[in-house]
């Protein structure tokens, strides 16, 4: 049995983890966070940071990596991180967002 056939009873999608990788950046408090690569049930993948920039208004404006393969999401999400990082006036510890320490 394939984890992707699997009868869900009222769920509403299925995803697996297929890995977590610690980034080493300078530019983040602490120099590193990780990125959950999530295997989605149509068969591509998602990766999500556990870090984001806050936007100019002070919101967290988080960002998610898509590809066919789970490197083309790793890749994409490390684009746009770097994007976000580089596009930010200034970068102090309270710019950040950090997710839930459980979710990872």
């Amino acid at each position: 049995m394939n984890w992707r056939t699997i009868t869900l009873h009222g769920g509403a999608s299925i995803s697996r983890i297929a890995n977590i990788y610690e980034m080493q950046d300078r530019r983040i408090p602490g120099t590193k966070y990780k990125v959950k690569v999530l295997e989605r049930g149509l068969g591509d993948f998602l990766a999500m940071p556990n870090v984001c920039v806050k936007n100019k208004a002070g919101e967290p404006d988080w960002l998610a990596g898509l590809g066919r393969t789970e490197f083309e999401a790793l890749q994409d999400i490390i684009d746009r991180m770097n994007e976000s990082l580089i596009s930010a006036e200034r970068l102090t510890p309270e710019d950040f967002e950090w997710s839930d320490p459980h979710d990872f």
